[in-house]
């Protein structure tokens, strides 16, 4: 099997196009060294002298020493990265909770250390090698994101369903040796892993300062879809009101001795505590905005900041009907207030509830057409000339919602313009209408 990296395409007037390059060739080496994947020749090809050689379709092999400016792309387009599968089994991954016949994609768990610096994503690092390691160190993948859940080794491999899984720690304090910085989280499980648990966690993550960055508190997600997966809890009212209680005085006191308050809960503790968000400020910097933590507080400031940009009134008339999940619904209901105080203007919020996956799934990014559509059967007679959807509800490049239905079919159904809106202040703003 020829593992050397296929050539799709070559820039036009680009260093590798000059060098004679052509679509259809396979990467050998560039700088002496094999090329792995996508993520390995964008680093190697920042120097400002790159000796490159490759196999062209014919099967003759050609070498060139390219001199350009440092940071110029060579003009590759080679085989994109290939998702990694996780290894692990953990009683509360999404992937395992999913209903029947649902698009495959839905199924796959992913779990790779190259997406989590290239997007954000959390992995577990279960599935590192010893290369993957030095890789990560070597290349300065800063930061990665790391799904911790527990720092007591026992603890977290029945939690990730993986009894060989290695010593995160261990892991950790390879990468901070390494000068890598890191992004962590706590799914949180009601009794399993809070408590002393969690405050051992923290205390071993925080040793690790200033490496290990953050530690998100998020609360696990649980769907109607567990009939073989252990039974695990929701996090409720009054679960979500001690943990604010438990952790808040730890913030403080890592805000004195490290200078972090280190430890976010996610914006879902403070709407099911039914608790004020913290300051801005508090969030310093947003840095796992990502994964649920200071959206809320984010939106609300900057609808404040740009509702001066409203119009004073709105000609003609117009009624526009906003979807979103219920979890939101708290953080939008100021912010429709205020739309509609402008003359002319009516905004209705229709809050779907998400049969699909179970009640206690209350996110605008899991909702699905299906779900959406018989919310708004309801008030059909009541809709109003627009409707805004928020666009978490969708794949990432594409206007299709999680049981594949289509954003053009929800218009079709209700003969109106169904609109795909960015979920911030920002894009709400200017999906109203002016005129």
């Amino acid at each position: 099997m020829d593992l050397a990296l296929m050539i799709f395409q070559v820039e036009a007037d680009s260093p590798a196009e000059e060098a004679g390059v052509v679509a259809g060739s396979r990467l050998l080496h560039l700088n002496g060294r094999a090329i792995r994947d996508a993520l390995d020749l964008r680093f190697a090809e920042t120097a400002g002298q790159v000796d490159l050689v490759w196999r062209d379709p014919g099967g003759r092999e050609h070498r060139a020493r390219i001199r350009k400016s440092e940071d110029l792309p060579l003009g590759l387009e080679v085989d994109p990265l290939k998702m990694k599968a996780c290894n692990n089994k953990c009683a509360f991954c999404f992937a395992l909770q999913n209903a029947k016949g649902m698009r495959r994609a839905l199924y796959f768990k992913d779990d790779d250390y190259r997406f989590s610096f290239l997007n954000g994503n959390f992995a577990t690092l279960t599935n590192l090698t010893p290369d993957d390691q030095d890789r990560i160190v070597r290349q300065r993948l800063s930061p990665i994101y790391i799904s911790v859940h527990a720092t007591d080794w026992g603890l977290r491999n029945r939690l990730l369903g993986n009894p060989t899984a290695p010593n995160v720690l261990e892991q950790i304090a390879f990468f901070a040796a390494g000068r890598v910085r890191m992004h962590t989280q706590v799914v949180l499980c009601p009794g399993i892993n809070d408590g002393e648990a969690l405050a051992r966690t923290l205390e071993d993550l925080a040793r690790f300062r200033p490496w290990v960055e953050t530690v998100a508190l998020v609360p696990v997600g649980l769907t109607q879809y567990r009939e073989k997966l252990p039974l695990l809890k929701s996090p409720d009212p009054e679960y979500a009101r001690a943990l604010l209680d438990w952790s808040d005085p730890r913030r403080r006191q890592f805000l004195r001795t490290l200078g972090t308050r280190f430890a976010f809960p996610s914006d879902e503790f403070y709407l099911l505590a039914e608790r004020a968000f913290p300051s801005g400020r508090s969030y310093e910097g947003y840095p796992q905005l990502g994964n649920g933590v200071g959206g809320s507080r984010k939106f609300l400031d900057e609808f404040r900041r740009l509702e001066r940009r409203l119009p004073a009134s709105v000609s003609p008339d117009c009624r526009v009907t906003m979807v979103t999940g219920t979890l939101a619904l708290p953080v939008l209901r100021g912010p429709v207030d205020r739309l509609n105080g402008i003359a002319g203007l009516r905004v209705d919020l229709v809050p779907v509830v998400n049969d699909f996956f179970g009640g206690s799934v209350s996110c605008a990014g899991l909702l699905t057409g299906g779900d959406i559509v018989r919310a708004l059967e309801g008030r059909r007679e009541s809709l109003g000339e627009v409707i805004l959807i928020p666009g978490v509800s969708f794949k990432v490049d594409e206007d299709v919602f999680l049981d594949d239905m289509r954003l053009a079919q929800v218009g079709e159904r209700f003969r109106r313009p169904v609109l795909r809106v960015e979920a911030t202040a920002s894009g709400l703003i200017q999906a109203i209408p002016r005129e």
